[in-house]
Parts: C-alpha cells; structure tokens; sequence
C-alpha cells in the first residue's frame, strides 16, 4: 500500500484501494497538490494565528483575529488541535477528488 494512503481514513482507503493503478496514480498526484502539512500548520498556529484562513474557514480566521485568539485560550487550545484539524482537511480534500473523479468517470 501506498504511504500516502495510511493518513486517510479506512473508508477512503478502502475506494482507493478499489481504484485502477492508472486511477490510484492519478488520485495521488491530485491529492499530494491538495493535502496540508501538519507541521507546518503547527507553526503558523503558535507564531502566525492564519490557519483557519489556509483550512478556508475564513469566517472563524476573522473571529480568531478579532478575538486575539479568544483571549489567547483559543489559541492555546488550537495548538493541541492542529493536527486533527489539517487531518479532516486533508480526508475533505479526498473525497472531493474522488467524488470529482467518480463525477469525471475517470
């Protein structure tokens, strides 16, 4: 199996893992364009607060702002967050690709 594969969730394995070779190539080259780092969000979390803006929640990225991170308790908790946060974007990112190919018939 494919590295890449282990960070989605076993639903989405499962489909890609049903994917012509041709399919999985293709699906992985789109979603290693689409996926987020979590490291990197990680540190724009703790030095430059701009991650709702980059996971497109623009809405909370403003509030966030606004707020000075919740009085910095949002921000705080946002720390331990991340990870998870990037990993649902990153599994988001997914399905929209292969709903996009399944859509495309590819």
């Amino acid at each position: 199996m494919k590295a890449f594969l282990y960070e989605l969730p076993a639903s989405l394995r499962t489909v890609v893992g049903k994917m012509s070779p041709e399919q999985q190539s293709l699906f992985e080259e789109e979603y290693q364009r689409a996926r987020k780092e979590k490291i990197l969000y990680l540190i724009l979390a703790i030095f430059f607060p701009i991650h709702y803006f980059l996971l497109g929640k623009v809405g909370l990225g403003v509030l966030y702002i606004l707020t000075g991170g919740g009085f910095f308790l949002w921000w705080f908790i946002d720390i331990f967050r991340i990870f998870g946060m990037v990993r649902d974007y990153n599994a988001d990112q997914a399905r929209k690709i292969i709903r996009d190919m399944k859509i495309m018939d590819l």
